[in-house]
């Protein structure tokens, strides 16, 4: 089915798996994890300019990319989230501790957002993930704010198709069981097919 989105917005139905990449290039993907709580994901496109200068100007340019960045933030990460992805372990005496230089896991990061005609559902493959950012804040008199908590990412992509994000519509073979066997990175068809 051809995208017929005019516009898109909210986010929903983050879920989250460990990404690996074997010697011989094969990807497991981990069981899809489900985080509730979505607020925000953002995710700019890592991008760098090469200019060659001839003819006393520029003669040649081009742009190139290498993933995205950005920051997911969520109304809490849940404590089974941080030990599953982040390295965090349980003490003995209860409770989950962060600990110094853990080692993590890049994982992939599957989503949906809503759009005027359809739901729209995407897939960053191979994310790293950097540390959970709270801000503890006093609570005003009469007033309940809740807080919420960020992660920044860095989405690196399969290293072999070069895929970092991809999105799948209604009527695509992978967009009924997107969220309990998300789609591994495929070949393609040449660009504008």
């Amino acid at each position: 089915m051809a995208d017929t989105n005019r516009v898109e917005f909210g986010l929903e139905k983050v879920t989250i798996g460990t990404y690996e990449v074997g010697t011989d290039g094969a990807i497991t993907m981990g069981a899809p994890y489900k985080l509730a709580g979505a607020v925000s994901l953002s995710a700019d496109p890592q991008t760098s300019e090469n200019t060659f200068s001839a003819d006393n100007g520029t003669y040649w340019a081009e742009y190139s990319e290498s993933g995205f960045k950005g920051t997911l933030t969520m109304a809490r990460f849940p404590d089974e989230f941080k030990t599953k992805f982040l390295g965090a372990v349980k003490r003995t005496d209860g409770g989950i501790a962060t600990i110094n230089n853990p080692v993590k896991k890049n994982v992939y990061i599957a989503f949906e957002g809503k759009g005027d005609a359809h739901a729209r559902r995407t897939i960053f493959y191979n994310v790293a993930l950097g540390t959970i950012k709270k801000e503890y804040k006093t609570m005003e008199k009469n007033s309940k704010t809740p807080e919420t908590e960020s992660i920044d990412i860095t989405v690196v992509g399969d290293s072999a198709t070069g895929q970092s994000k991809f999105p799948f519509v209604p009527g695509d073979a992978a967009y009924n069981n997107f969220f309990t066997a998300p789609p591994k990175p495929l070949g393609t068809t040449a660009p504008g097919v």
